[in-house]
């Protein structure tokens, strides 16, 4: 009994002592591992922490999928998202710093390819059909939950899911925006 009670008061202080360590740290970078995999995305992430449960920073993200390209240049999209800049404030739900759940508010500066079919008149006044692509370019709100936990003090992974609505060009670009991902990341 005794040595599960050292063993229980060791693990204590070195939770306690992680917990500072980390805490003093106060930038991050993060890299999506999920969406490089998954649509050929790439995203970068800052983040700084400005007081004991609160964070704000920054998310970019570009992409360039083969099958996204594909499927717009066949006709089953009519929009795709090339770029996305996300600024957002975070709050950590948990009292935790080496392991937590946050809740987060973002918005979204996000911009793609658009393609529309219009009916134009020749100089025969006879009527054809054809695709015009454009480019269009958004602005949206949304919010999004996570997970976050800490190896070696310095190493994060984060798990998040979130979701938004773009607000003003809603008849080029996409309705929903979508910020989900698997980071991986550095404190320091």
């Amino acid at each position: 009994m005794k040595k599960l009670f050292i063993l229980f008061l060791l693990f204590a202080i070195h939770s306690q002592a992680q917990e500072s360590a980390v805490s003093a740290k106060k930038n991050e970078f993060r890299f999506d591992v999920l969406s490089l995999i998954t649509s050929a995305k790439i995203s970068i992430s800052y983040e700084r922490f400005v007081g004991k449960d609160l964070s704000v920073g920054f998310n970019t993200n570009f992409s360039n999928s083969k099958k996204l390209n594909e499927d717009f240049d066949n006709g089953y999209r009519n929009n795709v998202p090339k770029f996305e800049f996300n600024p957002y404030f975070r709050y950590a739900l948990s009292k935790g710093k080496s392991r937590y759940y946050f809740a987060e508010i973002f918005g979204s500066y996000n911009g793609g390819d658009y393609k529309e079919i219009v009916r134009l008149v020749d100089v025969n006044n006879n009527g054809y059909y054809t695709s015009l692509k454009s480019k269009y370019t958004d602005i949206g709100l949304g919010g999004s939950l996570g997970y976050k936990m800490y190896f070696n003090e310095k190493i994060a992974l984060e798990f998040i899911v979130g979701f938004g609505k773009n607000l003003t060009n809603s008849d080029k670009s996409p309705d929903v925006i979508s910020r989900v991902g698997l980071n991986l990341g550095y404190r320091f």
